[in-house]
């Protein structure tokens, strides 16, 4: 699976078979681009979808509306899914839950939003998690879904990489990795948000851009700064869509990186991980750096705790535009 989704991100897949089976996606899983969903009349929604199959930076944008929402008085609910999970019922997910029955996105928004009053909320089907979400909150946050019908969003965000908007490839699969076509994602949404932490404008100059700014390496107990790390050797832990986009990122700040060990997205880590690190890596690395999602499948991973791999955790923050932050307030402003 992982050779696979390396091969669709590169666009690896071309001819006249990769269009047919493209043509296939579109009529059939690109088409859901909208998703039929209900909600009772008095909560409003935020819909956040991501423009290819992973790395859009949709979840760290939908965690930023759900947290900006709550800083504004709203009670909030952030819905979102169980990747590589199994969970038994729609649930509110705490940071101490287990991360094979939460899914580490789930998991690591509960963490992170739990201080600012927002609950975060999965279940096997979105739909019952979108019901139980509505019991307990007024304002709803999807992450991953792009558009609602038969009764719109309030607002719906369309998360883009800053870099690569459509995916290297500009295709649909197996040709690329884009989800849908992308006249269907425009349409789609209310607004195009390019997240990531390039210095040049975003990719498309119309978009709106979402800066996610690095703040340095947290590591037992203090930040490291970008001129000590630029000293060392650096590894890095990935369980996720697109891990060269933090590895430019930290190139950009001085740190390069020797090695990157790489999970599918959202893991997990297999076991034949601690002999690669032990017959190579280990001895060439000074320090392993993870995001905080890839962090918590090491930590899940056992084998890694007993080799004493030495973690850092990358901090990085999303920061809203100003257009989208207008557009929240207009839609979401307290009555």
């Amino acid at each position: 699976m992982l050779a696979f989704a390396e091969a669709l991100e590169r666009g690896a897949y071309a001819g006249a078979l990769a269009r047919t089976l493209g043509h296939v996606w579109e009529h059939t899983l690109g088409r859901a681009v909208v998703r039929r969903l209900t909600w009772p009349s008095h909560v409003r929604v935020v819909a956040v979808g991501g423009a290819t199959l992973g790395g859009s930076g949709k979840t760290p944008l939908a965690m930023a509306c759900a947290a900006e929402l709550a800083a504004r008085g709203a009670s909030v609910a952030l819905v979102g899914h169980g990747y590589r999970a199994t969970p038994r019922r729609a649930r509110v997910v705490h940071a101490g839950d287990r991360l094979d029955e939460v899914g580490d996105e789930a998991l690591l928004a509960a963490g992170a939003l739990g201080p600012a009053g927002v609950r975060v909320v999965i279940a096997p089907k979105r739909s019952d998690a979108i019901a139980l979400a509505a019991r307990i909150a007024d304002v709803l946050v999807l992450d991953g879904v792009a558009q609602t019908a038969p009764v719109r969003a309030s607002l719906a965000l369309l998360a883009v990489d800053a870099a690569e908007p459509w995916g290297r490839a500009v295709a649909l699969p197996p040709g690329g990795d884009l989800r849908a076509p992308v006249s269907s994602l425009v349409d789609a949404c209310d607004m195009v948000v390019a997240v990531g932490d390039e210095l040049q404008p975003p990719a498309l100059s119309w978009a709106h851009h979402a800066r996610t700014t690095f703040d340095g390496v947290r590591w037992r107990g203090e930040l490291l700064g970008w001129d000590e790390l630029a000293r060392l050797r650096v590894g890095f832990f990935s369980a996720m869509a697109r891990p060269e986009r933090v590895v430019r990122a930290l190139g950009r700040r001085g740190v390069r990186v020797q090695a990157v060990v790489r999970a599918s997205d959202h893991g997990p880590f297999a076991p034949a991980l601690l002999e690669r690190i032990r017959r190579a890596e280990l001895d060439d690395v000074d320090l392993w750096l993870a995001t905080p999602k890839c962090a918590l499948h090491v930590a899940h991973a056992g084998h890694l705790a007993r080799e004493r791999v030495s973690i850092g955790m990358v901090s990085s923050t999303c920061v809203l535009p100003s257009a989208l932050l207008a557009r929240l307030d207009r839609a979401f402003r307290r009555q």
